[in-house]
């Protein structure tokens, strides 16, 4: 059972902007925008399918990039699904151009570190007074409940708009490869 409204948040190279005060890093768009004529397809219909057919997503959902990762088998399965980079790098661009809606936000370093891991993975961090602390799974569902409330926000002034022209996702294969990643 697919769902409906799913958004990616996809982090990537930091770039300038003059309508912000800091460097984007992220940016999230509604699942659909995938399915826009200027994104590599059918790698952005596939991970569309990935993002809206997954049995843990539910509506409302921000999905990083780092969760399909580590759901298609710590990224192992990324051939057999799509070029995610070339996705992303036209997602943001479409973004930039404004063919979609998009958030656009210059995360800070910690909730990009948590949000570009995958949801097991335990940060070793010192700060700058020599101390030592771990930052984990806890804190990225904290991050990412800071990134849905935001969505929740935009989308009170209205749906996202994915963009014109939509193209159908692919139909095959008839199921998307998923397999968590696990060490053992």
């Amino acid at each position: 059972m697919a769902v409906r409204d799913v958004y990616l948040l996809a982090l990537h190279e930091p770039y300038e902007s003059p309508q912000h005060a800091v460097p984007i890093n992220a940016t999230i768009v509604h699942a659909m925008t995938l399915l826009h004529p200027a994104v590599p397809q059918p790698d952005g219909g596939r991970m569309y399918r990935c993002l809206t057919e997954s049995p843990a997503r539910a509506d409302g959902d921000v999905v990083p990039l780092s969760t399909l990762t580590f759901e298609l088998d710590g990224g192992r399965m990324w051939p057999q699904v799509a070029d995610w980079e070339g996705v992303v790098d036209a997602v943001v661009h479409l973004a930039r151009k404004r063919g979609c809606d998009a958030m656009s936000m210059g995360l800070p370093q910690l909730t990009a570190l948590l949000l570009s891991s995958g949801p097991n993975t335990v940060h070793q961090l010192q700060q700058a007074d020599g101390s030592r602390f771990q930052a984990g799974p806890v804190d990225r569902l904290d991050r990412l409940g800071e990134m849905t409330r935001h969505v929740q926000r935009f989308l009170e002034e209205g749906p996202f708009w994915p963009g014109d022209n939509l193209v159908a996702p692919p139909i095959q294969p008839n199921v998307m490869p998923y397999k968590p990643f696990s060490s053992t």
